[in-house]
């Protein structure tokens, strides 16, 4: 452990909302799991993650903003994976923003035809845009793996069996390249369109008591702490932005927020747009389903 009693304390801008928690969970000592050039994982004994990242970047649930300066600050202690320090006496965050979870009290959007035309908008810019590497390309055998989950997940939402349907999204977990795999990526995006569709908490509940439990064994401990944290409403602010942009919004914000998530991570940010379309595509056809049968 490094001693932090004659280093100055460097101040959070921002908190995710369940920052706090976590460090109440550890008596706020971490490890450093993992360094990269614009972001840190601190980790707890109980596999919980806190990430540092600089300001300009989106922040989630888990996350610790710090300005740029004090970024680098943090940087130049020289700390390396497996280092362990008393995070409270290090970076201070009673001054700083908490940043809440936005999803659990949205409403069904009134308008559902123009949600249509959105995701129908955001289909065709993915395909133009959107990394292909990933679960959004159509050839590559992650794609070709996933088809007949995501068949056989829209065929069990549509009848509402949503607790099988999520064992089927379970199978895309630790799917793909990257440091967050492609199949998490979808994952998560899948949860954001439901969160920000306001469905209801059946549903919410079915898929992610089922998420919670058994995801952990099946992928990273990084992207485990995605999944458990979209799992329950919680989800970086650009991935609440996209999906709020194709239910709410217009093509220009549809536009503005995908710019943005084209930044996250190679093909992360377009396998988490794949997830938030599928999510949507199958919440919309559920919806006209509902609506056909009541007549």
């Amino acid at each position: 452990m490094i001693k932090t009693d004659q280093i100055c304390v460097i101040d959070a801008l921002k908190i995710g909302d369940e920052v706090e928690d976590i460090l109440e969970k550890s008596d706020s000592r971490l490890r450093v799991h993992s360094i990269f050039e614009h972001a840190i994982n601190l980790i707890n004994d109980s596999d919980w993650i806190i990430t540092l990242l600089p300001e300009g970047y989106p922040a989630g649930p888990q996350a610790v903003i710090l300005t740029q300066e004090n970024f680098a600050r943090f940087k130049s202690l020289g700390l390396g994976a497996a280092d362990t320090f008393d995070f409270n006496k290090l970076i201070g965050t009673k001054k700083s923003q908490i940043i809440y979870r936005r999803s659990g009290d949205k409403p069904v959007p009134e308008d559902i035809i123009k949600a249509e035309s959105n995701n129908t908008y955001f289909e065709s810019l993915l395909s133009q845009k959107g990394n292909k590497n990933g679960l959004l390309g159509k050839d590559n055998m992650y794609s070709r793996y996933a088809a007949p989950i995501l068949s056989e997940f829209q065929t069990l939402f549509l009848e509402q069996r949503f607790d099988e349907a999520g064992e089927k999204l379970l199978g895309l977990i630790g799917l793909g390249p990257g440091l967050t795999p492609s199949g998490d990526d979808f994952v998560l995006g899948v949860f954001a369109a439901i969160y920000s569709f306001g469905m209801n908490k059946d549903i919410i509940s079915s898929l992610k008591n089922i998420m919670a439990q058994k995801a952990k064994n099946k992928t990273n401990i990084i992207s485990y702490n995605m999944l458990r944290q979209g799992a329950m409403g919680g989800f970086i602010e650009w991935a609440e932005d996209m999906a709020d942009a194709v239910i709410y919004g217009d093509p220009q914000q549809i536009e503005a927020a995908f710019s943005r998530m084209l930044k996250i991570g190679s093909s992360s940010g377009s396998d988490i747009s794949a997830g938030i379309l599928f999510g949507i595509t199958n919440i919309l056809a559920l919806l006209k389903q509902k609506t056909t049968e009541s007549h």
